[in-house]
């Protein structure tokens, strides 16, 4: 039922060949499974749109563009799979990426003499007022950009780990649709 959908609203090959922006871009846009909907290029387009999607705000959609003319996966999926990070997701998940880098490097680190493992010293989150939003953005910020690399681990950590859980269960759940249509296929013959 989605697909019968995605194939009313996404435009046919002939009409992108026409359009002058898209061919002034090159061939990788044009390539056909980057609009096309099979089960390779939709379960890449997921997997981009969820390994870009915790990219910094500007970089989310032409990540997974890039990632899409790169691997020929569906453009549209793609993108729109970015948008699962909003002012409302992106404080958790980026709370639980630290907290991930952080237990990925005490696994790594070795715990100095006398101390403890150098990265439980973090601060904690600072507390989001919503009657100053851009106050509450700013100081999340700066403790984010304080975090260094147990940020940098678990971001990219839980990127990788949400894009390979997304591609596998959508090529599970296409493989399962299939299987279900041809049941109910073979019920209507008999």
């Amino acid at each position: 039922m989605a697909r019968k959908f995605l194939h009313r609203i996404l435009p046919d090959q002939s009409k992108l060949e026409q359009s002058r922006v898209l061919r002034a871009l090159g061939p990788w846009v044009l390539h056909p499974a980057v609009w096309t909907l099979h089960r390779r290029s939709v379960a890449g387009g997921v997997a981009a749109g969820l390994f870009c999607g915790l990219f910094p705000a500007p970089f989310q959609m032409f990540g997974a563009a890039l990632f899409s003319f790169l691997f020929h996966w569906n453009l549209p999926v793609a993108v729109l799979m970015t948008f699962y990070t909003n002012p409302i997701t992106f404080i958790p998940l980026y709370v639980l990426a630290l907290q991930l880098g952080i237990g990925l490097l005490n696994l790594v680190l070795p715990a100095q003499e006398g101390q403890g493992k150098t990265t439980e010293s973090f601060p904690p989150p600072p507390d989001f007022d919503f009657s100053q939003p851009i106050g509450s953005f700013t100081q999340l910020g700066e403790w984010a950009l304080g975090m260094g690399w147990p940020l940098v681990v678990g971001v990219f950590t839980l990127a990788l780990s949400l894009g390979v859980t997304g591609y596998v269960l959508t090529r599970l759940g296409w493989n399962l649709w299939v299987r279900w249509e041809v049941i109910q296929r073979r019920k209507r013959r008999s």
